[in-house]
């Protein structure tokens, strides 16, 4: 009985180990497919072969961001992209509309021959704005760029630029999740012909 006994807790032991061994191996073969996908995405690439593995590892504990990364991936936007847009519309970004009122023109004509503000605070000059606009882009930070442009005295005319930086951020964000998902989130994996495959959790006990 003792031997029965020694012999069952090492079988336990040796489950145990496998179910973690599997988990942590499932783990990273997700940050493989979220990192392939999130490259792909930088360099304006086809998904290819890593659309099919993203439904399959998080279509159901992510199927939005799943839906944002493809439809990302088929119409892609890239940081240079941005950047050069941003460089198309540059002179008629920090002035103001043709249609717009005399005195949107003279306060802007106004802001451009003197601007006071605190020491510590960003100059509101409109060309000072794009400049860091475009350094906020060089340094890969599209939501401080937006928000820079989003503020210009001609953003009417920047509607299709700011379209496009937020597709890039929500595509993003959604790279985003499917790493968490990726590191802590338990997976039932579905195949395409509808059979379920159990996942165990990283690091099961």
């Amino acid at each position: 009985d003792a031997r029965v006994a020694q012999l069952e807790q090492r079988l336990t032991r040796i489950t145990v180990e496998a179910q973690a061994a599997s988990g942590n191996a499932a783990r990273a073969e997700g940050l493989l497919i979220a990192f392939a996908a999130r490259r792909a995405l930088d360099n304006s690439t086809p998904l290819g072969y890593v659309e099919g593995q993203l439904r399959l590892r998080f279509g159901q504990a992510q199927p939005r961001a799943v839906a944002t990364i493809i439809n990302a991936a088929r119409e892609p936007i890239t940081l240079a992209d941005l950047r050069g847009g941003l460089a198309d519309i540059a002179d008629q970004l920090i002035t103001p509309p043709a249609n717009a009122s005399w005195w949107t023109a003279l306060e802007h004509e106004a802001r451009e021959l003197i601007s006071i503000h605190k020491a510590s605070t960003p100059s509101p000059r409109p060309q000072a704005g794009l400049e860091r606009a475009i350094r906020y882009l060089d340094g890969g930070r599209v939501s401080a760029a937006l928000a820079e442009v989003e503020r210009m005295p001609g953003r009417t005319v920047a509607d299709r630029w700011i379209q496009s930086a937020r597709r890039y951020l929500e595509a993003r964000r959604a790279l985003d999740l499917i790493e968490t998902a990726a590191i802590l989130e338990p997976r039932t994996l579905q195949p395409t012909e509808g059979a379920t495959v159990a996942q165990t959790l990283p690091f099961a006990p």
